[in-house]
């Protein structure tokens, strides 16, 4: 059961007012964003690999290349770290020490599972949807061959934290009145009008789950 902040390794200690114990604080990261940082030990190395996720109730699941070197080291049910990071807008203060960034950010501890066989098809149907709803319902299934090809991993999420930051700018009392500018500058993530791949497409009805992209969290 996801439980923001409730165990010793993910309790924020410093600027701990930053943390967010809501469960719906850590759907809506989670909901909003594509792409993960999964973290692991390679030969007693760290490395650290972007990827595409989806989440389903409490798990996010996370797929990749049979042949990839990551893939292949997630199939051994590692301990892994998984960041992801909502920028909103840069806090640009009276001194550089006091600027910094708005954002809210989801970091999720755990053992990879490996998807089964026989759940796999599930489990890719869910991920898919989890990115673009109800994509899975206008495209033909998987074959063999191409699930033969994918590996996929679920994560729970029993231990993760939440941190938001959303404060004003925070400039020393001495730097006021001075004549240098402090705001904030927001970022806006906008998605754009849906492009056709060939003269086929560029034919027919961009579909729903495309068109209500735009309505995405």
């Amino acid at each position: 059961m996801a439980n923001p902040g409730g165990t010793e390794r993910t309790k924020l200690n410093r600027i701990s007012y930053k943390a967010s114990h809501e469960v719906s604080d850590l759907y809506s990261v989670l909901d909003s964003n594509l792409v993960a940082h999964v973290a692991l030990v390679q030969d007693g190395k760290p490395l650290v690999i972007p990827m595409a996720y989806g989440r389903v109730d409490d798990i996010i699941y996370l797929h990749g290349s049979s042949g990839s070197r990551l893939m292949r080291l997630l199939q051994n049910e590692p301990d892994v770290c998984v960041s992801i990071t909502d920028l909103t807008a840069l806090k640009v203060a009276r001194s550089t020490f006091n600027s910094g960034m708005h954002y809210r950010s989801v970091v999720i501890f755990g053992r990879a599972s490996l998807v089964s066989d026989e759940k796999k098809d599930e489990a890719l149907n869910a991920l898919s949807d989890a990115m673009i709803p109800g994509r899975v319902a206008e495209v033909r299934a998987s074959t063999k061959k191409e699930l033969a090809a994918t590996v996929i991993v679920s994560l729970p999420l029993d231990e993760c934290s939440v941190k938001i930051s959303v404060n004003e700018v925070d400039d020393d009392e001495g730097d006021l009145n001075q004549g240098t500018w402090a705001g904030i500058v927001p970022f806006v993530t906008t998605i754009g009008e849906p492009i056709p791949a060939d003269d086929e497409a560029a034919g027919l009805e961009v579909p729903a789950s495309v068109r209500n992209l735009a309505k995405r969290p």
